[in-house]
């Protein structure tokens, strides 16, 4: 016996459809936590000036592994390609950091040596 025939009025048959719709609809917009993680490593990352000036391009590969996750992440909800692509953008940004810090050291023991 399916739900509707069990529904007697009109009204309630309206509800039921207009809640099943609000479902399917939501269910659309399911979010990714690995992604969503990812999302917020790579903006923090992308506000802080010192990995901008001194890792740049790790953090441009970081940018362009979380855009092809998104990419994934709407076509095709690729679970487990989805969390495999946000973990590399969340260790692509902590090469950049770590790139950043090292390029910094080095031009601050440059700027201290005596020539």
């Amino acid at each position: 016996m399916s739900l509707l025939a069990g529904l007697r009025s009109p009204m309630q048959i309206t509800t039921v459809l207009a809640l099943s719709a609000a479902v399917s609809i939501g269910c659309g917009a399911v979010r990714n936590p690995a992604l969503e993680s990812a999302r917020d490593v790579y903006q923090t990352a992308r506000q802080d000036p010192t990995v901008v000036r001194y890792a740049a391009a790790a953090l441009d590969r970081a940018e362009q592994t979380l855009q092809q996750a998104d990419r994934l992440w709407t076509k095709e909800n690729d679970v487990f390609e989805v969390e495999h692509l946000a973990y590399i953008v969340e260790k692509r940004v902590e090469i950049a950091r770590v790139t950043a810090q090292r390029r910094l050291a080095a031009e601050e023991i440059q700027t201290r040596s005596p020539r």
